[in-house]
């Protein structure tokens, strides 16, 4: 016993519990669970008292992702929340014992071992293994354990190897990859097979496409309708644009190996014909990917009034960033506030949540307008004062372009720029709101706002857009509450994915209503 150990023989050792499983597709959570049981049956064979569970299932301890530290690095490393919740959980000295079943459920890179044996080091807690595998008491003990751990490590890069060879030969084969099956077919025996609800699906989507639907038009009414993706999630127009550039849909086999860096290939490195049937001909696939195509050089080459590009999004120009006034741009699933200048705003926020809780508000004011609504009387203000109060604009923001680059440069401190900067950006937002009060009542062609919410279902985006503005300033997003991360909360153990649906529902809807601000119109 060592010496610590007899220190703290006379109380009972708290000890916390790390499970681990590489691979659970169905999500049974049967293999952690077992190795739960075992790590408990083993602390009270000891006496200790188990104070918390850091469970990683379906989780893999060898691969590597490669991602941006804070300082802009780009690093590998092995993704793993709950051991490092567990390292810093050891580290506040909330136990004196960490259990794993075996070495290898615990570590499997070189770099993860490192960083238990330092806050093994530095905190002093004991470090067991039920099957004995794992201890870290001595320089023979960490010495072994780094044997085995690069022992672990190769084995899982040779069958990584392995796996990737097996892949490409099932590529060239035709055959079905595993893992997640596409929508609008089903596994039976290891086959896909057209499913006979959600083939159809995919048929309709391609055919309003080439009808002239936008995604966001089709995703609404799926989202409506109830019909959900594969990993029952409702659409957005990423996935939907995914499902619809799936070459699987066409009868294609694609492989995309992995990259050295651990990223999968972003073009196919070999295309054959699939050991299973298309649920579109090939003309059908590559005239839609073409119409997608032109959308979306449509959208990032057109120029203001020249007609090229079509409006897809109802509320693009009216949702603003509320830290620098910026309209927000619709990027794949979100709007985000995009700045030229260095260090400028990145202000994100889900594109499908903030569009849903807009055309609620603005169908709900159109509601109540009555027959016969007054008319809000036109502002005093004459063309000289908006004129001024244009000037007044364009001079604040260039002060504020001047004032980043004098910190950029380092002519003044970062507090003094801060300060400034705060004084300069709240000018330009009360001018902007004089400014607004000064224009002339706007008015939509042809709309009538007593009909708006009744004509609303089936309207273009344009007609949608220059309808909110009859009564819509502006929709600011605010950054998100203090003490959340943006992070939507994990599924419980043991919790229905119903329920979690629900409360994750929630959750992002109480974030919503503190993120988002409405500015009516008089």
């Amino acid at each position: 016993m060592g010496h610590n150990e007899q220190a703290q023989a006379t109380e009972q050792l708290r000890a916390v519990v790390y499970v681990r499983i590489s691979d659970d597709p169905e999500g049974t959570e049967r293999g952690v669970d077992r190795q739960e049981a075992d790590c408990r049956a083993y602390a009270a064979a000891h006496g200790w008292e188990v104070a918390g569970v850091f469970r990683e299932n379906d989780t893999s301890a060898f691969k590597q992702r490669t991602i941006t530290l804070a300082s802009g690095e780009r690093v590998r490393r092995v993704i793993r929340p709950q051991f490092r919740a567990m390292l810093k959980h050891l580290d506040a000295g909330e136990a004196q014992v960490m259990i794993a079943y075996d070495l290898d459920r615990a570590v499997r890179d070189p770099r993860d071992l490192e960083d238990l044996i330092d806050a093994k080091v530095l905190s002093g807690f004991s470090v067991r293994s039920v099957t004995g595998s794992l201890r870290l008491d001595t320089d023979s003990d960490v010495a072994m354990a780094r044997v085995l751990v690069a022992m672990a490590n190769k084995s899982s890069a040779d069958t990584a190897r392995r796996v990737a060879r097996a892949a490409k030969q099932q590529a060239i084969e035709g055959a079905w990859h595993g893992g997640r099956v596409p929508f609008g077919y089903r596994a039976e025996n290891g086959v896909l097979v057209i499913d006979p609800v959600t083939g159809p699906l995919v048929v309709e989507a391609f055919q309003r496409v080439l009808a002239g639907d936008s995604l966001y038009r089709i995703r609404k009414d799926w989202n409506e309708r109830g019909i959900r993706t594969t990993q029952e999630c409702a659409w957005s127009d990423r996935t939907l644009k995914l499902m619809l550039r799936n070459p699987s849909n066409k009868g294609v086999r694609e492989y995309r190996p992995v990259m050295p860096d651990g990223s999968r290939a972003k073009t196919s490195k070999m295309q054959v014909k699939a050991a299973w049937l298309a649920i579109v001909d090939e003309d059908t696939w590559q005239q839609v990917s073409d119409v997608l195509d032109a959308r979306k050089q449509a959208r990032n080459f057109h120029q203001p009034g020249t007609g090229a590009a079509k409006r897809m999004y109802p509320f693009s120009g009216l949702i603003r960033c509320s830290a620098c006034g910026r309209a927000m741009l619709h990027r794949g699933v979100v709007y985000q506030c995009i700045q030229p200048t260095r260090g400028g705003c990145n202000r994100s926020i889900r594109s499908a949540e903030i569009s849903k809780l807009v055309e609620e508000a603005v169908l709900a004011t159109f509601e109540q307008i009555t027959l016969s609504p007054s008319k809000r009387a036109t502002p005093a203000a004459d063309m000289g004062a908006r004129v001024g109060l244009a000037a007044r604009l364009d001079a604040d923001r260039e002060r504020l372009a001047r004032l980043d680059d004098d910190h950029y440069d380092g002519l003044i401190d970062k507090a003094m720029w801060v300060r400034q900067r705060a004084r300069i950006a709240e000018r330009i937002e009360h001018t902007r709101r004089e400014y607004a009060a000064a224009l002339p009542e706007q008015t939509g062609p042809g709309i009538d706002r007593t009909t708006v919410a009744k004509e609303w279902t089936g309207r273009t985006p344009l007609w949608q857009y220059q309808a909110a503005s009859l009564i819509l300033e502006a929709v600011l997003v605010h950054a998100l509450p203090e003490g959340t991360n943006g992070a939507t909360p994990a599924r419980r153990r043991n919790e229905s994915v119903e329920a979690f649906h629900v409360r994750r529902a929630a959750y992002r809807a109480d974030v919503l209503a503190h993120r988002v601000e409405f500015v009516w119109r008089a």
